[in-house]
């Protein structure tokens, strides 16, 4: 959890009248970076600043104090210098001056676009893509080659990057965008010593730059961008890796990876001289092997079809006889089972609202738990750990395991289940994206007296949550945050019907009670992180979803102090089907056995919604 005492704007400070903070998002060596809302221009936008902290750290060594200065001007310029669909844009740069303890001090700031998603890191699978060819392939198609352009674009405008890594490559949905220019390198630049500059990512350093910065060149780059390409078929590269060293695949055993093992090893060769020219060398070899490799296995498949027609002219006369004996058979069963059953239903509706992927364990094979993997579900063992949703969250993939159903959490408390792998969102949703969700869907609700509705079911309640706090309002035909200090805060008074309405319009779910019960049990929550969670604030001021500490899963703000929808299947059948009834999960307001118990599930009304509760979504692993 960051310790926001130590950061140098707080959340709602305005900046020479234009911006005002409503989140921070991160903090580095030198710089902190926050989400803040443009007055003027009605948007959103990221603002990184020379931290206070680290200016005052180095009031007894000036020389280095003006070097990260320049450092960050060349960030500046660098951007300013490159305008490109995989870069990231720059607004604006200035100075404002914040109360130190003894004097003033003047901070510079660079205003940047804001990018909602996470990063390159996040399509990335911690242990690699290998073997799959296809997930490779469209790895490099849809976000590798597009980061190679980026860099492309640089080297024409005569920029090094010099600390390329997934980290610094945001995601704007699907669309990567390089960031972080603070160790640029250009002829347009102004120099900075050396010792300053002795910086960057080890990983992804190649030789050159860490023995003498002055042989960077574009080929620096392009050992990053091996070092990547290696990442994303062998898996993240561990710390106890040597690192300035040449990459190459441990495992290669197909025609595919072998090509692309040679493309890894060229692009990270200890010695510059023998690394792909130029960017554009490199694009045009992965785009040529690509293509060739589709065309072969187009060829493959159609050659197993050509042979399997051409066969089938033999083998007709020896199974023609038995399969017309086997149809006239099926044919007379058929018509004997329809006079048997001609008064009962041709077909039944399955239960279509039991939570996805839970099965029941039995005392008899309790002993022998099997590892169920559904047709059609991607395997854990290879799915990505995040997910990047529509709505622009990230969701965490929570690995299934068994345990042991708390009580209270529907018909199968007690019960010991195998869950099955699903996705979470990080954090619950916030104001700022449910009202861009209402804002959407405008043509199918109404407000009345401060009730959204659609179809007459019951979405949100908008006016005064608390004293003090009205998160969201309508005006002038649209949705909005009522302060943008609020933006990020959990969205409250949203009903069981809005909450899913807004699931499915992402092409996502509400958690399941069993879910949420799972990644508490299992995310490591402990006493002292429910108890920093709480922060025992007011809740009319919530805090930004961000602020809340992460469980082992990734998720933030589980069982801290907004409660949650969710949905427990009852098994009953109504009309055919599975009822459902939602329930409150976790926060403040349910009952606990202790500060570390699980909460008790509470049920209530799907037209319903409350000052303290809030919701998170859900999605099952990709097909």
């Amino acid at each position: 959890m960051q310790d926001n005492k130590n950061i140098t704007l707080q959340l709602g400070s305005v900046i020479n009248g234009k911006w005002i903070i409503v989140e921070f998002i991160a903090k580095g060596g030198m710089g902190e970076i926050y989400r803040a809302h443009q007055f003027d221009l009605k948007r959103d936008v990221a603002i990184k600043i020379i931290s206070r902290e680290w200016i005052e750290s180095l009031n007894e060594d000036p020389e280095e104090l003006l070097n990260g200065l320049q450092r960050f001007k060349n960030e500046v310029l660098a951007m300013a210098q490159v305008t490109h669909p995989n870069i990231l844009k720059i607004f604006d740069y200035g100075s404002f001056s914040v109360n130190g303890p003894e004097h003033n001090a003047s901070i510079e700031y660079i205003v940047m676009e804001y990018v909602p998603g996470g990063t390159l890191r996040s399509t990335m699978s911690e242990d690699g893509f290998y073997p799959e060819e296809d997930l490779v392939r469209d790895w490099i198609n849809e976000y590798f080659l597009p980061v190679l352009k980026g860099v492309e674009a640089l080297h024409k405008a005569g920029i090094i990057h010099r600390d390329i890594k997934p980290e610094n490559v945001l995601l704007d949905k699907n669309i990567p965008k390089i960031a972080d220019f603070g160790l640029a390198h250009s002829c347009y630049l102004q120099p900075i010593t050396q010792s300053a500059d002795m910086k960057g990512t080890p990983a992804y350093m190649p030789p050159e730059q860490f023995m003498d910065f002055r042989r960077t060149d574009e080929r620096t780059d392009i050992y990053a961008l091996g070092k990547i390409l290696y990442e994303a078929i062998a898996g993240k590269i561990q710390s106890n890796i040597i690192p300035f060293k040449q990459a190459r695949l441990k495992e290669a055993e197909s025609r595919f990876f072998k090509w692309l093992d040679d493309v890894i090893q060229k692009a990270t060769s200890e010695e510059k001289v023998e690394r792909f020219s130029s960017i554009k060398e490199f694009q045009e070899v992965l785009q040529k092997g690509l293509d060739i490799s589709k065309v072969v296995q187009d060829k493959q498949g159609k050659d197993e079809k050509t042979i399997s027609t051409q066969s089938r002219p033999l083998n007709l006369m020896r199974w023609l006889w038995p399969s017309l004996i086997i149809i006239v058979l099926c044919i007379a069963g058929g018509l004997l089972w329809f006079f048997i059953n001609y008064d009962k239903p041709l077909f039944q509706i399955h239960n279509l609202s039991k939570p996805a992927g839970i099965e029941k364990i039995t005392t008899q094979n309790r002993g022998d738990i099997k590892k169920l993997k559904p047709s059609g579900i991607l395997s854990s063992d290879i799915a990505p750990k995040t997910l990047q949703a529509k709505d622009g969250a990230t969701l965490y993939l929570i690995r299934g395991g068994v345990f042991i159903v708390p009580d209270g959490f529907g018909p199968k408390a007690g019960t010991k289940l195998k869950m099955q792998s699903f996705y979470m969102d990080e954090t619950l949703v916030t104001n700022h994206q449910y009202v861009n969700f209402l804002n959407q869907v405008l043509d199918q609700i109404t407000v009345e007296k401060d009730v959204v509705k659609s179809n007459g079911d019951i979405w949100l309640f908008l006016g005064e949550a608390l004293e003090g706090y009205r998160p969201v309002v309508y005006r002038n035909g649209r949705f909005q945050v009522n302060n943008p200090v609020h933006a990020s805060c959990p969205v409250i008074r949203v009903s069981p019907y809005g909450a899913s309405a807004y699931a499915k319009f992402y092409g996502k779910r509400l958690i399941s009670a069993l879910e949420w019960a799972y990644t508490f049990s299992k995310g490591g929550t402990t006493e002292k992180s429910m108890n920093d969670a709480r922060m025992d604030e007011p809740l009319h001021f919530p805090h930004p979803t961000l602020n809340y500490p992460p469980n082992r899963f990734g998720i933030r703000g589980l069982g801290a102090n907004i409660s949650e929808w969710g949905i427990i299947s009852t098994g009953e059948k109504i009309s055919g089907q599975s009822s459902i009834i939602y329930v409150i999960l976790g926060g403040l307001g349910s009952p606990h056995k202790s500060e570390t118990a699980i909460c008790i599930p509470v049920p209530r009304k799907p037209w319903e919604a409350f000052e303290e509760v809030g919701f998170r979504t859900a999605m099952d692993p990709p097909m």
